[in-house]
């Protein structure tokens, strides 16, 4: 829930300040995740350089001092969504970054949203599933 309160305004705010590096280091780190979840690789690490990048990008303070509150909450995503989404996790970490890069703010919290929507529909399930099997 924090999660989905704070980081698509991250994204906006991103869309909006981001430099032209700061859009190539983020195309970057997309890039990395793809191809380690691609080929089967742990992606979390790269996965977590995303989030902070755009973070970082968003060229406001306060947010850089969450960055570390983020990468924690991305690995917990991560680890317990494990290879479930990678599919919708490519997806919404493409259309994140080409919103960014063209600019568009409400794009960019758009596809962060659903980022974010996939992992938490998700979570929720297992939890599901889980209290299910203690029953």
């Amino acid at each position: 829930d924090v999660r989905l309160m704070l980081e698509p305004e991250i994204a906006a705010m991103a869309a909006k300040n981001a430099t032209k590096e700061d859009c190539e280091r983020i195309g970057f780190w997309c890039d990395e995740v793809e191809r380690l979840y691609r080929s089967g690789e742990n992606h979390i690490e790269k996965d977590i350089a995303f989030h902070a990048c755009i973070a970082r990008c968003s060229g406001n303070r306060v947010v850089e001092t969450l960055i570390p509150i983020i990468d924690t909450a991305v690995m917990t995503f991560a680890n317990l969504t494990s290879r479930l989404l990678m599919q919708e996790t490519l997806d919404t970490h493409r259309a994140v970054t080409e919103s960014i890069q063209n600019g568009d703010v409400v794009g960019a919290k758009c596809a962060m949203i659903m980022h974010i929507t996939y992992n938490r529909q998700r979570l929720l399930k297992l939890m599901e599933e889980r209290d299910v099997q203690k029953n």
